[in-house]
């Protein structure tokens, strides 16, 4: 099964930062991508470029968007970047991401639905349980 990782933090945290901890980080990150990979558990992942450079489009009881600057988050933290993981349950997803270098803000792990089929199957023995 498919797992998303969403990285979320406070973008402003990264202005307290200098270049020589964000090298190190990255050089933590690197090693982490490198585990998961030899592991046979990454598909893929990727770090986003700073929120303030996002478009976000918000629809209307009209059903047309509109579009604004910015992340659509009304909030602090923003998604910094995200992994994809093949694992067998969400329990071994959560391991992985106990294990990502990350020293602030917070770590979601949601699976993937497949299809729409699986998704609208999933959303419904959601709200029964």
């Amino acid at each position: 099964m498919r797992f998303k990782v969403s990285l979320f933090f406070d973008e402003s945290t990264l202005e307290r930062v200098t270049p020589e901890q964000l090298e190190k980080d990255a050089a933590e990150m690197n090693k982490f991508n490198d585990e998961l990979r030899q592991a046979g558990v990454y598909l893929e992942g990727e770090g986003l470029v700073p929120s303030a450079t996002a478009r976000t489009l918000r629809y209307g009881k009209d059903g047309k968007a509109v579009v604004t600057d910015g992340p659509f988050a009304e909030s602090k933290e923003q998604i910094g970047g995200f992994w994809i993981l093949e694992c067998d349950d969400l329990d071994e997803a959560v391991e992985w991401a106990e294990r990502a270098p990350i020293r602030e803000g917070a770590l979601e792990v949601r699976a993937i639905a497949e299809t729409a089929a699986e998704a609208i199957e999933l959303h419904k023995q959601q709200s029964q349980a």
